[in-house]
């Protein structure tokens, strides 16, 4: 069994201009009739047929007119929704370039106020933030590490071609004492110590003063007697005697 064609928009909309063309056909054919009519009869069967003829094809006009508008609403609906996701998308985009931005900007403010003057800072950053707009409008921005933007700021503004630390001085070899002649060079200028300490392992060991014994810590003072508990509480009427009243006669 051969299936049946799938009623599809251009499908439903050639179907309706069919009908339309048939009703048409018959409004036309009745119409002759009603002309050629031999008796009264003849003419009214022929009214009645032209009647139903055109009111088939005022439905059909009407089903065409109603299936446009819902092919147009439908076209609508999907553009309104193709320009809502393409909106987002630039709004995420945006959102996510401008949070990239940021943090090269940042990293730029942290090294050049540390390591600058206010002014040469202010200059440095200004020229570092016209570039990174330019380069923020690249398609492969975000793809771009945030290390690599870093390095192409700097070559480009040329903050890594400046040198203004001095080179450190270097270290003597191990065992040479410094401004000697070699390791087992006496220094040519001695310059004692205004307090020298005596010499460990060189003839008579100095005695040793011990540290006197730490002085033993005061007694905190006794804690103050506690304060008595607060007596409980007795209203008065369970106060009076037996036969007593209070005063004022209510007798509670």
């Amino acid at each position: 069994m051969t299936a049946p064609p799938v009623l599809t928009a251009e499908r439903i909309d050639a179907m309706l201009s069919v009908m339309a063309e048939v009703c048409l056909e018959s409004v036309v054919e009745a119409g002759q009739r009603q002309k050629a009519a031999e008796d009264f009869e003849a003419f009214e069967r022929a009214g009645r047929t032209l009647q139903r003829a055109c009111r088939n094809l005022r439905q059909t006009i009407a089903m065409k007119q109603r299936f446009d508008r819902e092919e147009a609403r439908k076209a609508d609906d999907a553009r309104k929704r193709a320009e809502g996701v393409r909106a987002e998308a630039e709004r995420t985009k945006r959102d996510a370039v401008g949070v990239k931005r940021g943090r090269v900007l940042r990293h730029f403010e942290r090294v050049l106020w540390d390591e600058y003057e206010d002014g040469e800072a202010h200059d440095w950053f200004d020229d570092v933030e016209g570039r990174l707009t330019d380069l923020s409008e690249d398609p492969d921005f975000l793809e771009t590490p945030i290390d690599t933007l870093i390095q192409r700021l700097a070559d480009d503004i040329g903050l890594g071609d400046r040198d203004d630390e001095p080179e450190p001085e270097p270290s003597p070899p191990c065992g040479e004492r410094v401004g000697s002649g070699g390791v087992d060079a006496e220094p040519t200028v001695a310059h004692p110590h205004p307090r020298p300490l005596p010499a460990r392992g060189r003839g008579d060991d100095a005695p040793i003063a011990e540290a006197p014994p730490p002085e033993p810590l005061a007694e905190p003072p006794p804690d103050p007697s506690p304060e008595p508990p607060p007596e409980p509480y007795i209203p008065p009427w369970e106060r009076l005697a037996p036969g007593q009243r209070m005063p004022g006669g209510t007798g509670y």
